[in-house]
């Protein structure tokens, strides 16, 4: 995935007229494209809670696609759910997947890797949370297995791990991510985020002591040169409740066809969001306050991203 020239002046300009001028307006955009899957993972909301399990049309996702470009939005994320399940009849994903690459500098999803990697977005995290042993504890017996074979045949280049700490997974931080590199080597680096306490799977959450600890394993991490694309500064903001203060920064569609700044939590209770865990929404969090150690880390995260 490769920024161009007239995307680096977009998002230069972006910030200017966002910065002093203080326009609203999302820089990248998100569909959960359905709700359903073909995992029932123990720290994940759709499992926890009856929540109707369906579709966006392709009408609908066109809609929404068209509102994004609308709104100047040039990296579009496809999630679920499980993304590669979903299907308009015989249009399936990968053919949403290169209809959205028309329309998006960046088009991008994140998915368990039960399924055959073949789909040709620009960019593909692979949910990890965990070694082996530790995953299937997660997501369910053999689900590791094959989301390894996974990895390992993918025809896709640009292969990385999303990796959620909560309860479960967070004695095994250093083995899963010495997993990582040692037994999935096509990922290319590493980014993870803290569980969010979602209804029915709040009791996984950590608190802010554990963060604390795991931001600190984490970064000494980075500093033995594991790729790692959390940066400090955007580690440590997510210590501290109510960090996330622009949701306007991402505009996130629903499968119920509800679109919303942010991640739709304060839909739910306004009080999940002063937990939340988004790694990619901290950095840029981070940049937004002008941390200059976040701003200097951000280069080399697109140098790891694009390289």
């Amino acid at each position: 995935m490769r920024l161009n020239v007239a995307d680096l002046f977009h998002y230069g300009l972006y910030f200017v007229r966002a910065r002093l001028f203080g326009r609203r307006a999302p820089l990248v955009g998100g569909i959960n494209i359905t709700s359903y899957c073909n995992l029932s993972c123990a720290h994940c909301v759709y499992a926890a809670q009856p929540i109707p399990r369906e579709h966006l049309t392709r009408a609908q996702l066109a809609d929404m696609m068209a509102t994004f470009r609308r709104q100047g939005v040039r990296v579009l994320f496809l999630q679920g759910g499980e993304p590669t399940l979903w299907h308009d009849g015989d249009y399936r994903f990968n053919d949403l997947v290169r209809d959205a690459k028309k329309q998006f500098s960046q088009v991008a999803c994140v998915t368990n890797a039960i399924l055959p990697i073949d789909n040709p977005c620009d960019l593909v995290w692979i949910s990890v949370d965990g070694s082996p042993a530790v995953h299937d504890r997660v997501r369910g017996e053999g689900s590791y297995a094959k989301m390894a074979q996974n990895v390992a045949t993918s025809p896709n280049p640009n292969l990385y791990a999303n990796v959620t700490l909560s309860r479960l997974n967070i004695d095994d931080l250093e083995a899963c991510t010495e997993n990582i590199l040692r037994a999935m080597p096509r990922l290319k680096a590493i980014s993870y985020n803290f569980e969010i306490p979602y209804p029915g799977v709040e009791q996984h959450t950590l608190s802010y002591e554990q963060r604390a600890e795991a931001v600190e394993r984490i970064i000494a991490l980075r500093k033995k040169g594991y790729p790692i694309l959390n940066s400090p500064s955007a580690l440590r903001l997510m210590l501290k409740p109510g960090w996330n203060t622009t949701h306007w920064l991402i505009s996130l569609a629903h499968p119920n066809g509800m679109i919303v700044e942010g991640c739709g939590a304060r839909t739910i209770d306004p009080e999940i969001c002063k937990s939340c865990g988004y790694g990619v929404m901290a950095e840029v969090q981070a940049v937004w306050r002008g941390d200059i150690r976040a701003i200097l880390d951000s280069f080399r995260l697109f140098r790891v991203i694009t390289g």
